[in-house]
């Protein structure tokens, strides 16, 4: 059973691509680390576009903000 309905993974699919267009450098795992933020703000129950993208565009300030000594980068690599 999927834990959203198909309207929000489509916007969630949206805000994502939206905000991973905004990626100095698009790897994989920033990627996986926008997705994530997608789902937790999604989870608390703020689905709209509005809501998603602005979820999106917080992950990715945060992840180039941290660069390889943030916490998300250390949680990837296991130090």
């Amino acid at each position: 059973m999927l834990e959203f309905d198909t309207n929000t993974l489509a916007v969630m699919t949206a805000a994502l691509e939206h905000a991973c267009r905004k990626l100095k450098t698009d790897t994989p795992e920033t990627r996986k680390f926008v997705a994530d933020k997608l789902v937790e703000c999604a989870k608390t129950g703020r689905r709209s576009m509005a809501q998603l993208i602005e979820a999106g565009e917080q992950a990715v300030a945060e992840a180039e903000a941290g660069g390889s000594g943030s916490s998300w980068w250390r949680k990837l690599i296991g130090k």
